[in-house]
């Protein structure tokens, strides 16, 4: 196994258990599939050298995944709306 693999699987062990710590102590993520959160931060570590994660410490990785979820659970936000309460919102943010 080479060195680069080795860091990314420790990146992504990391990752890992901070997301299932995050989402344990919010009942807002339960909703949020953990393995696509981790399958998610497994494709950035491709873009990024998974270094960059081992050397943060603890506190700044979870604020860093904290965001992240906070993000999917935004974006899922509407999925639970009728057409008629989406019309409603999307008037509301125009400002009608």
């Amino acid at each position: 196994m080479t060195q680069t693999s080795v860091e990314k699987n420790t990146a992504i062990t990391r990752i890992s258990e901070t997301i299932y710590r995050v989402m344990e102590r919010e009942n807002i993520y339960q909703k949020l599939d953990r393995d696509e959160l981790i399958e998610t931060f497994s494709k950035l570590l491709d873009k990024i050298y998974p270094e960059e994660i081992n050397f943060l410490d603890d506190q700044e990785l979870k604020k860093g995944i904290e965001g992240v979820i906070v993000v999917e659970v935004m974006s899922h936000l509407l999925d639970d709306l009728t057409p008629e309460e989406i019309e409603i919102f999307a008037a509301g943010v125009a400002g009608r």
